[in-house]
């Protein structure tokens, strides 16, 4: 066996995958977004420097000395954009992206209720790798390439931005790795394998992992400024407050349009307050022939019926 050494320079592309909170790839029809519109993404390594332990005696020299020992605790990141893309700041923040009527990411919002904690995603870069030559005996070798795996990270941030005469470049900060990585060997194909196949990690992630670097014959995926998703579509839709999506791990509809050809449970209108959540975070119900927008109506609760509070107050806009 033999020691590849390699040199790495510049950033070539960028995915993003959402992840759940076990850190696992999360279900969705945006589940990752790969892109090659960044500037840089700064890492820093976080370490706690630990407590030395030293003891003098009475005639001042050191009789007791245990150096400290630092630890690595994980790092954080400052992602530098030179273009939005909405749905990627979205996962990378936690905050909404903002759609147009046909349903199209146009833009983004920034919420102080929002909490980048309660969101996660995975980070993969690859870099180029000059004059290293591909395995002549991989016959499947697409190049060489250097590829960097941050498996579970959380917490970030929009930073500071100026509207000037020049580019307008966003950035992410204070995002920082996590213990407790639910990655394995990852849902892509990013490494050669038996044969020179390209397929997973050949090692899982481990819990304590921070940081994965490595040398590798696949390409990197394209760049693209749409999301791809991960997991399946929701083919049901069961009643509740919120109700759930099946079969279990599916994503679900985009928006109101995608709910066509979604088997309702129960197929008999749903009662009062009873709706799914869609993908753009709005809400649906069935009304016992069709889907529609926000929660069921008190109108459609026979109890609420009878007792005359059937009537239902405008929907909020913003529900």
């Amino acid at each position: 066996m033999s020691n590849n050494c390699f040199p790495l320079v510049r950033g070539r592309v960028m995915r993003a995958t959402a992840l759940d909170g076990c850190g696992r790839p999360k279900a969705g029809a945006c589940g990752s977004v790969t892109t090659d519109g960044f500037v840089s993404v700064a890492f820093t390594a976080n370490t706690d420097e630990g407590e030395e332990i030293s003891v003098t005696n009475a005639s001042g020299k050191v009789c007791v000395r245990d150096a400290a020992c630092p630890t690595l605790t994980g790092y954080t990141a400052v992602i530098t954009f030179c273009e939005v893309n909405p749905e990627l700041y979205a996962m990378l923040t936690g905050q909404a992206a903002v759609y147009d009527w046909q349903g199209n990411a146009v833009g983004f919002r920034v919420n102080s209720d929002r909490s980048a904690c309660d969101y996660g995603f995975a980070l993969e870069l690859w870099s180029s790798v000059p004059q290293v030559a591909c395995d002549p005996e991989n016959v499947n070798a697409q190049g060489s390439f250097g590829y960097i795996l941050v498996p579970f990270m959380q917490g970030g941030t929009l930073g500071d931005f100026t509207i000037e005469n020049a580019a307008v470049s966003f950035t992410i900060n204070g995002a920082a790795t996590k213990t407790g990585s639910g990655w394995g060997v990852g849902p892509y194909n990013v490494v050669g394998g038996s044969g020179g196949t390209a397929g997973p990690l050949l090692e899982p992630i481990q819990s304590g992992d921070h940081l994965h670097v490595q040398l590798t014959d696949v390409a990197p995926p394209a760049a693209s400024c749409d999301c791809t998703s991960t997991g399946v579509p929701a083919t049901g839709a069961t009643a509740g407050n919120p109700g759930t999506w099946t079969p279990v791990d599916s994503y679900a509809p985009s928006n109101l349009a995608g709910m066509t050809g979604v088997t309702a449970s129960p197929n008999t209108a749903w009662g009062s307050g009873e709706h799914v959540v869609l993908g753009n975070n709005t809400k649906a119900h069935w009304n016992g022939t069709a889907w529609a927008a926000d929660s069921a109506a008190l109108a459609a609760d026979p109890e609420a019926t009878a007792t005359g509070k059937g009537k239902r107050e405008p929907a909020d806009a913003s529900a």
